[in-house]
């Protein structure tokens, strides 16, 4: 289990879906940078919320195997950075902003439900002029705080039988007298 791993590829199932024909990188991926306008999604900070929850029982599938699931929330501060050239002054303004808006539609929180994502608070787009050797280009940030679900289930191991035995001495009668008591449980229904 990757938590990073896992809230980036669900982040990226969602942006990607609402936005098929935007380029979508990562933050920090040392890699060359994509033409102009693209989107870089950066996770800052993961933070655990509460307390996990435990299944109390067991569940027991149709082969008998038995399995305890284990679920975690978390809040995820998350970074959207949309880069373009200032050739045209609105488009990457334009992408942001049906960025921003596409997150409040019923469509967007489908795909966040389907992915353990749910959109809990959001900043203001802020504009932030970069100029380069060659020429200007615009950076939009768009800051948002995801709730994020992480779900981890375990197989259970069975026990067949067990036994208990007490011993008890001087069980409230004369001087080393003894009582021996054994318990036998089976998973094998006796007649």
């Amino acid at each position: 289990m990757n938590i990073y791993q896992d809230l980036e590829d669900s982040l990226y199932a969602v942006v990607s879906t609402l936005f098929p024909t935007w380029r979508i990188i990562f933050s920090f991926q040392n890699g060359p940078e994509p033409q102009t306008p693209y989107l870089c999604i950066d996770v800052s900070q993961l933070d655990a919320v509460g307390r996990e929850q435990i299944s109390s029982t067991v569940s027991v599938d149709e082969l008998g195997d038995g399995t305890t699931t284990i679920l975690q929330n978390y809040e995820a501060k998350v970074r959207f950075e949309l880069i373009g050239l200032n050739d045209s002054n609105t488009t990457a303004g334009e992408m942001m902003h049906q960025l921003e808006f596409s997150f409040r539609t019923p469509a967007s929180y489908e795909l966040q439900r389907t992915n353990n994502l749910s959109l809990m608070r959001y900043s203001p787009v802020e504009r932030l002029p970069l100029k380069r050797e060659t020429d200007t280009y615009m950076f939009y940030q768009l800051d948002t705080v995801f709730g994020y679900a992480m779900r981890s289930v375990s197989e259970q191991d069975w026990i067949e039988a067990t036994s208990v035995t007490g011993i008890y001495h001087d069980a409230g009668r004369e001087p080393d007298h003894t009582i021996i008591s054994t318990i036998e449980i089976s998973s094998q229904e006796t007649p």
